[in-house]
């Protein structure tokens, strides 16, 4: 008897958890006719939310991460850019600063899913952002010794190919 109410305890927590897994999946894939979203058997797609570009600076709120011990370069998110797309894509502004203390300045997404990153934009010289031209989603290579996207995602963004939900989260992951 004992056994039986375990496995039925255990069946209704394994359907909560597959039902919660089938509305976060609906966040993010869309099927191509909208009279087949209550299908399971349809046919889906990922689709990307509408991104906004920064239209200011980043914030003074900046968050070193490691990236190589070979690289002369310093990186640093801005925790404040840090946003969590309904399309499970984490967007955020990186600072990258060379040893004489020149920047480059990024909006970016990346998709634990798939293992890419997308550039949306850089950021001038007068503090206005470039939208960049040939934006496309890129396989996030673990070479070089300035692979930064790889590093965001093994130790900060991603936990086994699922994005980190909040910040707070991502923020204590962040190894100066």
């Amino acid at each position: 008897m004992i056994q039986h109410s375990l496995f039925k305890h255990i069946l209704r927590i394994s359907l909560s958890l597959l039902a919660a897994m089938s509305i976060a999946s609906h966040a993010q894939y869309r099927t191509a006719d909208p009279a087949d979203e209550n299908d399971p058997d349809a046919p889906r797609f990922w689709e990307e939310t509408e991104v906004k570009i920064p239209t200011a600076p980043p914030s003074k709120d900046l968050k070193p991460f490691y990236v190589s011990g070979t690289t002369q370069l310093n990186f640093a998110l801005d925790a404040t850019s840090i946003a969590f797309g309904k399309d499970e894509v984490i967007r955020y502004v990186v600072v990258i600063t060379t040893p004489s203390g020149a920047q480059q300045v990024s909006y970016e997404g990346i998709r634990c899913e798939k293992y890419e990153w997308r550039l949306y934009a850089t950021m001038k010289k007068d503090g206005g952002w470039h939208k960049s031209a040939n934006s496309r989603w890129q396989l996030i290579r673990n070479t070089g010794h300035n692979s930064y996207h790889a590093a965001l995602v093994r130790d900060a963004f991603c936990d086994n190919g699922i994005p980190r939900r909040s910040a707070k989260e991502i923020i204590p992951l962040l190894q100066p």
